[in-house]
């Protein structure tokens, strides 16, 4: 099966280096970190996901990640997850709608998980370009709020599918 195109994507754009700390936010099953797993010589890789299911299915996939001690995964949601006790690098999420709806204690808890020098990468693939634009917005007006500076937006190539790119930074 081959790998979406938004998570290549988005993967093209978090910029990892070999020694990255990474948090994937709505990990699903494990895609984009089986993905990542071979651009990491010394870093680590952390997923969470609400679903069991998706749980299961993104250690199985990730097995040897996790053997390696490259990668875990964690479920829950991430307003009520106290972190790994080391500060992310990049903490990313593809496709989870939390951030454009209402994510103001997500957004907090995220500022708490990051390095100094950390950044918050969010990627959506919406049904159809013409939402983007209400997309943008609508994350740009929850980062401010909670703090964050947006230092770019980026938006994949045309004419499909529609992906939109936001890397933001705490202020």
């Amino acid at each position: 099966m081959a790998t979406p195109e938004r998570i290549v994507w988005a993967i093209g754009h978090l910029g990892i280096q070999p020694g990255d700390r990474l948090l994937e936010i709505g990990c699903g099953r494990g895609i984009a970190m089986a993905e990542i797993m071979p651009l990491l010589i010394g870093g680590h890789v952390t997923g969470l996901d609400r679903s069991g299911s998706a749980i299961s299915s993104a250690e199985e996939r990730n097995r040897p990640a996790i053997s390696a001690g490259k990668a875990a995964f964690a479920q829950g949601a991430l307003a009520e997850w106290n972190g790994s006790g080391r500060p992310f690098d990049k903490v990313f999420a593809i496709n989870v709608n939390l951030f454009w709806l209402e994510a103001a204690r997500e957004l907090k808890l995220i500022r708490s998980l990051l390095a100094p020098e950390g950044r918050l990468y969010l990627f959506f693939e919406p049904p159809s370009a013409g939402q983007i634009p209400t997309i943008e917005r609508a994350v740009e007006v929850r980062l401010k709020a909670a703090g964050y500076v947006l230092e770019k937006t980026l938006h994949g190539p045309d004419p499909q599918p529609p992906l939109l790119g936001m890397i933001a930074k705490p202020s």
